[in-house]
């Protein structure tokens, strides 16, 4: 009977993080259509995107409309390389790609052999023609070398139209309990905010603060929906913050300390072996 009990529990430990995020999307897409020189749409045509940081690849084919998505693909750069019968392999590099966005790449090939290329640099127009909510990225660039007081990424959601620090009078009636709350956005109260890591909630039901508040270097980029957040991110009235953590580095950045986050010089060590 113990061991059963032991058994539900670890059972409920392990389902319920996972009942949290299910709805809620961490990652991004790509779309488009393949047209060819003439602006007809070129069914049948392979398109395979690659992420250059660590080469995840993924590939469809074109439908009888020359279109083609790309869903759940996770944050960061991407080469899109595109073939059919008749004309050049077509690549594109530079795409990026932040949390909960859409990349519109049109592609256009020329007749040619395949052998032949057209080689494009440039990044992909971010659309949001079926989303109605409104929101920034801060990336992991701002995170990392703006100039924060306590090495807090809160601090960065400022920057944004209609967020705004906690006013005195707030901080002073709630006392403890608005230590974990960031801001407040668009008149909500700050218990109306909502936070999100990778997509598992990160929200603390007594206080409505952050349960976990990661360092800076950690942080790939965080998104805040300021408004009209869709359903998948249910649950507040106020915005959603969607942080996305790092991948594991290949190599260790060894930063001096500094209450301002931010260095005059950085060491880079390498964690792979000679």
């Amino acid at each position: 009977m113990r061991n059963l009990r032991r058994l539900i529990f670890i059972l409920t430990i392990a389902i319920y993080p996972s009942l949290n995020a299910s709805g809620q999307e961490i990652a991004g897409s790509i779309r488009g259509t393949i047209l060819d020189a003439s602006g007809a749409t070129v069914s049948g045509a392979r398109i395979t995107a690659i992420q250059t940081e660590t080469g995840l690849v993924r590939s469809t084919i074109t439908d009888a409309q020359g279109a083609y998505v790309f869903i759940e693909l996770p944050i960061g750069h991407y080469r899109l390389e595109a073939e059919a019968q008749g004309f050049k392999k077509y690549v594109q590099e530079g795409i990026s790609l932040d949390v909960n966005q859409t990349a519109a790449v049109a592609v256009r090939l020329e007749v040619g052999i395949p052998t032949q290329e057209v080689r494009v640099q440039a990044d992909a127009s971010l659309v949001e023609t079926t989303v109605t909510s409104l929101g920034k990225t801060v990336g992991e660039r701002e995170v990392l070398d703006l100039p924060l007081n306590g090495r807090d990424f809160t601090q960065l959601g400022l920057l944004q139209p209609g967020v705004f620090p906690l006013t005195p009078g707030l901080q002073q009636a709630g006392g403890s309990l608005r230590n974990g709350q960031a801001y407040a956005v668009n008149g909500q109260r700050p218990e109306s905010n909502n936070f999100l890591i990778d997509g598992a909630n990160n929200f603390n039901s007594v206080d409505g603060g952050l349960v976990i508040q990661l360092p800076i270097d950690s942080i790939a980029e965080f998104h805040i929906l300021t408004h009209t957040a869709s359903a998948e991110f249910g649950h507040s009235s106020g915005s959603t913050t969607n942080i996305i953590t790092a991948p594991a580095p290949t190599h260790f950045m060894a930063r001096p300390g500094n209450s301002c986050g931010t260095t005059p010089w950085t060491r880079r060590v390498s964690l792979l072996p000679a």
